[in-house]
């Protein structure tokens, strides 16, 4: 577990494709990272979801759409766009 939190600490979004319900390492990291505020989180969002995506939405996970309507090249805009406050948390160091 400690490296993930490397992984998500240095990551400028998390983004969470499923996830179980409070068992295996995507819980884990995705709910650690959103209590700690290190990034934003985006959880993908459609019918068949799993209950731990659900879940983590309702914890402050950002929700990002299945199937994603715009082209693929506007998915980073579309992050930073739909990112919370927490994108500028001081705790994150930037390295550009």
């Amino acid at each position: 577990m400690g490296r993930n939190r490397l992984i998500y600490s240095l990551a400028d979004y998390a983004i969470v494709v499923a996830s179980e319900a409070n068992k295996g390492s995507t819980w884990a990291g995705a709910t650690e990272t959103l209590k700690a505020g290190w990034v934003p989180v985006f959880v993908l969002e459609h019918e068949a979801m799993p209950e731990g995506n659900k879940l983590l939405i309702q914890k402050g996970g950002v929700a990002f759409p299945h199937p994603f309507s715009e082209q693929d090249s506007k998915f980073a805009d579309w992050l930073r766009e739909h990112s919370p406050a927490a994108q500028d948390n001081p705790t994150q160091l930037r390295l550009l």
